[in-house]
C-alpha cells in the first residue's frame, strides 16, 4: 500500500485550515456588533480632547482627528459641546431613544447653557440623527438639522463614505453656529412632501368641512321662492327613542315672508354619553425628555453635564 507524501499531506491540511479560518472570518464580519447604551464608551473619560466614539472603525483616523479638532474649538469658545458616536448597530433598533439615553447620560453640553449636540450614526439602520440641547434649539431647529444632514452628509453616506459625510456634516454645524449663511433652502424632495402633506390636510379636513357647509347652505333654500333666506325660528323635540331623536323645526323665509316646517331625525347622542364620568378629559403632558443633568466631568475630562429635550432630527439613506 502506497502512502501519500508527508509534504503533500501537510499542504492539503494547510489549505483546509486556511479555508476554515477564512469562512469563520467571513461569517463573523457579516454579523454587525450590536451595542447597548452602557457598552458605548464615553471617550471623554479617558481623553479630554476626544469627542468621537468610533469602536467599529466606521470613521477613518483622519476623520476622527478632524472632528475632534472642530469639537474642541467649539467647546473652547463656549459655543457648543459636541459628541459623535458611530456604531454598527444598537439594541432595540430605535436611534431616537438610544441617543437620548446615551447623550443625556454622558451629560453632553454645559450644565447651565444646555448647548450640547449629539450625533449618532448607526450603520446597519442606515440612519444618522442629531440631538440638540435646549440652548441650541433656536439655531439648530429640527428642520435645519434635517437639511444639514440631507445636504452635507447623506449623499456621502449613500456611497458608503461615512468619514467624509461626518466631517462635512460637523463642519457645516460649526459654520452655522458661527453665524455663516449656509444654503439650506428647501430641496425638491422636501417641496414634494410639503405638497403631499397639504393634500392630505385638504382631504381630511377641508373637504369634509366644505361638504358640511354646502349642506347647511342648502338647508336655507326656501321651497316657495328658492332664495336662501330660510331661517330656523323654533325647534321642538317631538319624539325620543333609545337610538334616535325626532325634531320639528319651524322655519320662516325673510324673502317671501312664508312659514314652513321641517322634520329631522338625529342620532340620540345621550346613549353615547351614558355611563361616562363628569365630563372630564385626559390631559397628556407635552414635550420631550430632559430635566436635570446626568453627565460626567469628573474623570479625565468629561462632558459638562447638559441635558436634552428631544430636539433634533434624523435622516435615512
Amino acid at each position: 500500500m502506497q502512502y501519500p507524501c508527508p509534504f503533500i499531506v501537510y499542504k492539503r491540511m494547510r489549505r483546509l485550515l486556511l479555508l476554515v479560518v477564512a469562512l469563520v472570518g467571513v461569517s463573523t464580519s457579516a454579523v454587525a456588533r450590536t451595542y447597548s447604551v452602557a457598552e458605548v464608551r464615553n471617550v471623554q473619560r479617558a481623553d479630554k480632547g476626544a469627542f468621537v466614539a468610533n469602536p467599529d472603525g466606521i470613521l477613518s483616523a483622519e476623520a476622527v482627528q478632524s472632528i475632534n479638532a472642530i469639537c474642541a474649538s467649539l467647546r473652547d469658545r463656549g459655543i457648543a459641546e459636541v459628541a459623535v458616536v458611530a456604531v454598527e448597530n444598537i439594541e432595540g433598533g430605535d436611534p431616537f431613544s438610544f441617543g437620548i439615553e446615551l447623550f443625556e447620560g454622558w451629560g453632553v453640553g454645559d450644565d447651565k447653557l444646555d448647548n450640547g449636540l449629539g450625533v449618532l450614526l448607526v450603520e446597519e439602520l442606515r440612519e444618522v440623527r442629531f440631538f440638540t440641547g435646549y440652548g441650541l434649539e433656536e439655531t439648530l431647529t429640527d428642520v435645519t438639522c434635517r437639511r444639514l444632514q440631507e445636504r452635507y452628509m447623506v449623499p456621502y453616506f449613500r456611497d458608503g463614505d461615512y468619514s467624509t459625510g461626518m466631517v462635512e456634516g460637523v463642519s457645516a454645524v460649526e459654520q452655522l453656529l458661527l453665524g455663516a449663511d449656509l444654503d439650506l433652502a428647501e430641496t425638491d424632495e422636501e417641496d414634494k412632501w410639503a405638497w403631499l402633506s397639504l393634500a392630505i390636510v385638504m382631504a381630511l379636513i377641508v373637504v369634509p368641512l366644505g361638504v358640511i357647509l354646502i349642506d347647511e347652505y342648502r338647508k336655507t333654500k326656501c321651497p316657495t321662492c328658492s332664495k336662501h333666506k330660510l331661517r330656523v325660528v323654533k325647534t321642538t323635540i317631538v319624539e325620543r327613542t333609545p337610538t334616535t331623536v325626532t325634531v320639528l323645526q319651524q322655519l320662516h323665509c325673510d324673502a317671501c315672508n312664508t312659514d314652513h316646517t321641517r322634520t329631522i331625525v338625529r342620532d340620540n347622542d345621550q346613549r353615547n354619553n351614558r355611563g361616562r364620568g363628569g365630563g372630564g378629559m385626559w390631559v397628556f403632558p407635552m414635550g420631550g425628555f430632559g430635566g436635570g443633568s446626568m453627565g460626567g466631568g469628573s474623570f479625565g475630562g468629561g462632558f459638562g453635564g447638559g441635558s436634552f429635550g428631544g430636539g433634533g432630527a434624523g435622516s435615512r439613506w
